[in-house]
């Protein structure tokens, strides 16, 4: 071989060498990450698959044979020890203010006591019972008492008014009337009622003269058509009890939905820091590579892979700086959740000491849209609209009819001279006997246009408030589907990022030693170099997207419990009210979970929470050493 062709075939020849021990070195370190994701996914042999059981469930109220779910068990995550980012994400991170470090049960505890959303939810129901009474207040005896003074003076058009001679008219008249009246549940009023009077006439035919008068009346007014019946007369109350339980429906499903903004925000604030301490490596990373460079910028390193390895400093410091950002936005979206004053006040760091769950959940749908169905308090509140409704469809039945009433009075009376007021109110019991009237009113509109209307109007809103029930429902079954395919697609989602992330990191340090060992001249050494930070950024990237999904499965869960209508009876939340200063306050506490739900999971657990005593649990955990389930298909009638 020529000497010339020799020296440009070595290099070529070493190139070559290079390529092919660097591709022999890339492919051993995917089969090991595969090798061990496969291994990962592998059950032992004593345990059991996964978690959900293999059967095909069809949705409810699908007719379709295609609309069914297919349940499989999932094998729990592998994380023993946790990630790298767990144990510095529940430390202090920002030395320059004080640090608070909090649960998701202590936030709850706090937005029960301190939230101002919590206290307008939880007034309405209050400000609705009022009705109540309000609405009973009809039926309440009523005093009532008029009196008046009448000084007359006419001119006289006749000889008959006060005689022969007399040209003007004088009457001096004091009237009194006292009593009590009452409407009943039946429509009928009752009333009694004493009369006291006093009359001087300048008339020669008033006889005798300064009379002193007294008169005890006793009636009774029956509805017979329009407005009769003790159905008709407390429908008001029964309409006002009503709209006082569509109050706590709706006080209860906003509280729930409060206190999954409260989760949210709080895994919101772990996903923050956990992106924080992600984004602080990758950075710590790029420095560390622009470091090595310069050190070996007198040796092999070019300007252009220093000047890269510069820039990618720079725009990590500038995520870092976005991330910091990010979590000082979460810690006050919490404190402008929560309200405590303690957040406020001062400059605090709120420290996340939960941690994110890896348990698998086994989701049963018919059971959990069955629950939805009895806890949901959408449920609750559209049936007692269609209710109300209906009592008001029947009130304008009855409204349809004329006005019959029988009327019935009876009274004693009294009269004495010399305004001798008090043996007139005596005679009234001792002289003659009581006089009585009987009758009927009767009264009806013609075509009674607006009744009609009214009854028109009844029915359509009846009907309105059906086709919205109906519209609950399905909405709440769709919700409740997607709260259960979003438990099963995010615990599957968190193991496909954890495999992701794992292949990342294994060819982050295949790459790595790759750059270490090769040679730093050359256009090749510059796109190693590349090689390199893109690596470092894909594994952050993939970090990121398994702390999400984590997260995310987490979120998931308590979201569930929300569309199944049990958030509030999981986590122990009572309701109670207390008058302060004489008002009515709610009082909102939360009992502390037991000892037992924080410990690991049992093969007895009993049921996060059922709707009655014949109803089963819509989440249930599975340990991932049963053996009860083995890995086989199962015939539908299983």
């Amino acid at each position: 071989m020529h000497p010339s062709r020799r020296q440009t075939f070595l290099p070529l020849l070493y190139g070559q060498r290079t390529i092919v021990r660097s591709l022999v070195l890339y492919l051993a370190a995917l089969s090991a990450v595969t090798a061990s994701a496969q291994q990962e996914l592998r059950p032992p042999a004593s345990a059991a698959v996964g978690v959900f059981p293999q059967s095909r469930i069809p949705f409810v109220g699908s007719a379709s044979p295609r609309a069914e779910l297919v349940c499989r068990r999932l094998p729990p995550v592998q994380a023993p020890n946790g990630p790298w980012w767990e144990e510095p994400l529940h430390q202090q991170m920002r030395r320059e203010c004080e640090s608070m470090p909090t649960t998701l049960e202590s936030l709850i505890i706090r937005t029960l006591e301190h939230s101002a959303q919590v206290q307008v939810f939880s007034d309405l129901p209050l400000i609705r019972e009022t009705t109540i009474m309000e609405a009973n207040a009809a039926f309440d005896w009523r005093g009532f008492m008029e009196t008046r003074w009448d000084d007359i003076s006419d001119p006289v058009g006749s000889v008959l008014t006060v005689g022969p001679g007399g040209s003007r008219f004088h009457d001096h008249r004091w009237k009194y009337d006292a009593g009590v009246r009452q409407k009943n549940r039946l429509g009928g009023q009752f009333e009694i009622s004493q009369k006291l009077g006093f009359e001087n006439s300048n008339s020669t035919f008033f006889v005798p003269q300064n009379q002193g008068t007294s008169r005890l009346s006793i009636s009774y007014t029956q509805p017979l058509l329009r407005g009769a019946g003790r159905v008709y007369n407390t429908s008001l109350v029964l309409l006002a009890e009503i709209d006082t339980e569509v109050a706590n429906d709706e006080f209860a499903g906003q509280l729930q939905s409060h206190l999954l903004e409260i989760t949210r925000a709080y895994w919101t604030l772990y996903l923050e820091r956990g992106s924080l301490l992600q984004k602080g490596r990758l950075y710590d990373r790029a420095k560390a590579v622009l470091g090595e460079l310069e050190g070996r910028a007198e040796v092999d390193a070019a300007a252009s892979q220093i000047a890269r390895a510069r820039a990618a400093v720079v725009q990590r410091e500038a995520d870092l700086l976005r991330a910091e950002m990010s979590v000082r936005n979460a810690e006050d979206r919490i404190a402008a959740l929560v309200n405590d004053p303690e957040l406020a006040r001062r400059e605090i760091e709120l420290i996340p000491l939960d941690v994110l769950t890896c348990d698998p959940i086994a989701v049963d749908m018919q059971q959990a849209v069955a629950t939805a169905y009895h806890q949901r308090p959408e449920i609750d509140q559209a049936l007692r609209q269609v209710k109300a409704a209906a009592v008001r469809l029947d009130m304008s039945k009855r409204e349809l009819l004329p006005q019959l009433d029988l009327v019935l009075e009876t009274y004693v009376s009294g009269l004495r001279g010399e305004s001798d007021i008090g043996q007139a109110f005596g005679d009234q019991f001792s002289v003659g006997e009581p006089a009585y009237s009987v009758g009927l009113l009767y009264e009806v509109p013609i075509r009674n246009r607006a009744a009609h209307a009214r009854h028109v109007r009844r029915q359509l809103e009846l009907r309105q408030l059906r086709n919205q029930f109906r519209s609950t429902a399905e909405t709440l079954m769709l919700e409740v589907k997607v709260a259960v395919r979003e438990v099963d697609t995010a615990y599957r989602e968190t193991l496909a990022k954890k495999r992701s992330m794992e292949a990342a990191d294994g060819r982050l340090d295949y790459i790595h030693e790759r750059w270490q060992h090769l040679p730093g001249e050359g256009r090749s050494a510059g796109l190693h170099l590349e090689d390199l930070l893109v690596a470092q950024e894909q594994l952050a990237a993939a970090e990121f997207g398994y702390l999400q999904a984590s997260t995310t499965y987490s979120l998931a869960l308590m979201d569930l419990k929300r569309a199944t209508g049990v958030l509030l009876q999981d986590e122990r939340i009572s309701h109670a009210v207390v008058d302060v200063d004489g008002v009515p306050s709610a009082l909102l506490n939360k009992e502390p979970l037991p000892a037992a739900e924080e410990e690991p999971v049992q093969d007895d657990l009993p049921p996060l929470s059922t709707p009655d005593a014949n109803s089963q649990s819509v989440l249930r955990r599975e340990p991932a050493g049963s053996a009860e389930n083995e890995d086989s298909p199962q015939t539908p009638n299983e």
